[in-house]
């Protein structure tokens, strides 16, 4: 019996100790803000209970796929402290969908752990939601002198009109009426006209209902309940202030001031602000928009709009009307100023201008496109892998030649955007500092830039890098090309210029005469690039 007994002991000693090294080699997921509801665009982050990633390789941009999304969630991930790992998203997620998140054995790779012990992580985009809805009085065309009541939905998520058509019903003091709907393909904002409303000195309740079952474009749920709104049409002889909203996009300010109908003679006149600014007015069918370089982002304004204000149908705005604007924090972002520009003179000062708002810190990556991938980049799109390599130079980074993709990573450099030099609203981007370390390799170069922390926010566009400049016209059965400097304006003679059609295939070429033009036939081939 003791001997059973002693065996027994032996064996509970060792499952204990096995369930223990199992647990000491086992890591799981301690936090998440991957839970519940989720905004569109936002950083998601994974905390363990365990360093997972060494020190010396932390933030950086890293494809590999630690943490796997159902529905697919295209982004980057990075490493923000040894055991907290962050995924950014290259665009937003679905609307009114519900994701789920796999931790994968991919995190463990540079610990000494061998198992996870984490369920999978559910997750979802907020439903669709009706925001807003705004009545406005509109002539029923230019010609015409009858009024209707024009009503604007505003959805939090782009709609399919035809969707919403079928789903609506409104009813007009009680009763059903018929709607005339004016909004075709997807929109965030449906309009529609309420048909059969009196002109007369009176407001009317309406009350708008549309059926449970609405699904957002690109969405996976649909709404489980009917959206609901009740709002009051005003008399067509009484203006109204219906709302304000204000956004700031770094350089200019606007305002904009919904009205019960459109506006007519000069609202400026009866507009005023405090702190004063200046300011120029546009109409819309339903608002005045008020804009100024002059709006301090950081300041709050209050407003009067002065009584006898009119609009088109014949209201009048019978009280003044005080209101405030104040624009809050404004979103990051980082683009281009000139997004079109595609030279850049050698003996120029190789700068270009850029506009960043509230974004601290930029990575800026310039690639190489080769000569024979040029169309490829072109009509696929190129994206550089900037993940870092073990040739680090400080902050900045320099990649070898590899001829395996359209392109590749010749200088990447994290920049403070405090450092930029201004110019106006926008800084000016220096990149002329690095040195092509692949001068023999022909080609163009692709200027990316980002923001460090969330990888949606970026910009990026292709630079000839030269002081040759290139116009093309194509005729009947030639192409007829111009080879410029851009140093002294002057045509360029003996350009060597090539022609390619489908599939990447040289269908011609030829050499620029003394006009800097040359003609090459292109009788019986489709135009690609050159």
């Amino acid at each position: 019996m003791r001997i059973r007994q002693f065996y027994f002991l032996i064996i509970v000693l060792i499952s204990a100790l096995f369930i223990v090294s199992c647990n000491r080699n086992s890591v799981a997921l301690q936090s998440t803000n991957a839970k519940g509801e989720v905004p569109q665009l936002g950083n998601l982050t994974f905390v363990f209970n365990k360093s997972l990633y060494p020190d010396s390789m932390i933030n950086n941009w890293d494809s590999t796929e630690y943490i796997s999304f159902s529905p697919k969630i295209p982004g980057k991930f990075r490493w923000k402290n040894t055991d907290e790992l962050v995924f950014s998203p290259a665009e937003g997620l679905l609307p009114a969908t519900d994701y789920t998140a796999t931790v994968n054995k991919e995190v463990l790779k540079f610990s000494k752990y061998n198992d996870i012990s984490t369920d999978d992580i559910k997750f979802s985009t907020s439903n669709l939601k009706l925001e807003d809805a705004q009545v406005t009085w509109v002539l029923e065309n230019e010609n015409s002198k009858f009024a209707l009541p024009q009503v604007h939905l505003q959805f939090n998520y782009p709609v399919k009109a035809d969707d919403v058509k079928d789903k609506i019903k409104l009813e007009l003091d009680g009763k059903e009426s018929s709607l005339n709907f004016l909004s075709v393909g997807n929109n965030r904002e449906m309009i529609f006209r309420v048909q059969n409303v009196s002109t007369e000195d009176k407001n009317h309740e309406a009350t708008i209902r549309i059926a449970k079952g609405l699904i957002p474009n690109k969405g996976k749920n649909g709404t489980k309940e009917d959206l609901e709104t009740v709002l009051t049409i005003p008399s067509p002889y009484n203006l109204v202030i219906n709302n304000v909203e204000s956004e700031h996009d770094g350089v200019q300010g606007m305002v904009k001031i919904y009205t019960s109908q459109q506006i007519t003679g000069n609202a400026a006149q009866f507009l005023s602000f405090d702190p004063a600014v200046s300011f120029t007015t546009t109409m819309e069918d339903n608002a005045i928009v008020i804009r100024s370089e002059k709006f301090d982002v950081n300041e709050s304004y209050s407003f009067t709009i002065k009584s006898g204000l009119r609009g088109k149908i014949g209201g009048v705005l019978r009280e003044d009307y005080n209101g405030s604007a104040a624009f809050g924090q404004l979103e990051s972002d980082v683009k281009f100023t000139n997004s079109k520009a595609v030279y850049l003179s050698k003996n120029g000062g190789g700068k270009i201008e850029v506009r960043i708002t509230n974004t601290p810190k930029i990575k800026l990556i310039i690639s190489k496109i080769y000569e024979n991938n040029l169309l490829m980049a072109e009509r696929y799109g190129y994206e550089p892998n900037d993940r870092n390599t073990e040739n680090n130079k400080g902050d900045e980074e320099y990649y070898s030649y590899e001829n395996s993709m359209a392109g590749d990573i010749i200088y990447s450099k994290e920049i403070d955007t405090r450092s930029l030099p201004k110019s106006g609203a926008g800084r000016i981007l220096d990149i002329s500092q690095f040195e092509d370390r692949l001068p023999d390799a022909k080609g163009i170069y692709h200027v990316s830039i980002r923001s460090s922390e969330d990888y949606w926010i970026r910009d990026s566009r292709f630079i000839s890098y030269s002081d040759i400049g290139l116009i093309a016209k194509q005729g009947t059965e030639k192409m007829f090309v111009f080879a410029n400097s851009l140093k002294s304006a002057k045509p360029l003679q003996g350009v060597t210029v090539n022609i390619y059609g489908a599939n990447n295939q040289l269908v011609g070429t030829g050499a620029t005469d003394a006009d800097g033009a040359v003609a090459i036939s292109m009788k019986n081939n489709t135009f690609a690039g050159f």
